[in-house]
């Protein structure tokens, strides 16, 4: 294992009403054929590195998450230790990971030459699927800062109804995921999240 700090990071179980929980999951269910395949910085899209389909609109349940993370995040901060900071914007894309799906080592910021909304503070990520789960794998693996590919380090399983965050600087990958059907209604689904602060605060 490479040298450094390791990743902090919290984990809430039941993030979601039951209620909410199910109806995100069933809506989701009815929109499958609008996703399309994942892109990375600069609107490429390499399998290589990122292999997955998202979808931008979350319909009715954008303000709902957006609601539920705004109120989560001074006690993120606090637990987390991270500097605090007003929020600007809170970023919403929603992920499915099917058979072989993976994302490589990275992190969620941007560079200072890169153009951006803002400065990206705090990563979330909350998973759901369907019942029976129909994948195995694709936990989140958090790293120790400076990690190279390779380094082993804190794997988060994708568990039902819950929601992992940690800051957005954090060395991070998807693990590759095996969905033996290859339907994508088996995918392990995931809503990422990314709280920014304007950007020169």
């Amino acid at each position: 294992m490479s040298g450094g700090l390791m990743t902090p990071y919290l984990r809430q179980a039941d993030f979601l009403p039951p209620a909410d929980h199910a109806a995100l999951r069933d809506w989701t269910m009815a929109n499958l054929p609008r996703f399309r395949p994942a892109a990375l910085a600069g609107n490429i899209v390499d399998p290589a590195v990122r292999r997955a389909v998202t979808l931008r609109d979350l319909g009715p349940h954008r303000d709902l998450l957006e609601d539920h993370i705004r109120a989560a995040v001074p006690g993120w901060i606090a637990a987390l230790r991270v500097t605090p900071f007003a929020i600007s914007e809170v970023e919403l894309e929603l992920a499915a990971h099917n058979d072989g799906a993976h994302f490589q080592l990275h992190s969620d910021t941007y560079t200072r030459d890169q153009p951006a909304r803002g400065d990206r503070m705090l990563s979330a990520v909350y998973y759901f699927h369907r019942e029976p789960q129909g994948f195995s794998g694709g936990c989140l693996r958090l790293h120790r800062i400076g990690a190279s590919p390779g380094d082993t380090g804190i794997d988060v399983p994708p568990a039902q109804n819950s929601l992992v965050v940690f800051p957005s600087w954090a060395p991070h990958e998807v693990l590759r995921v095996d969905c033996p059907s290859g339907d994508l209604a088996d995918s392990r689904f995931a809503v990422n999240c990314w709280v920014y602060r304007t950007r020169g605060n």
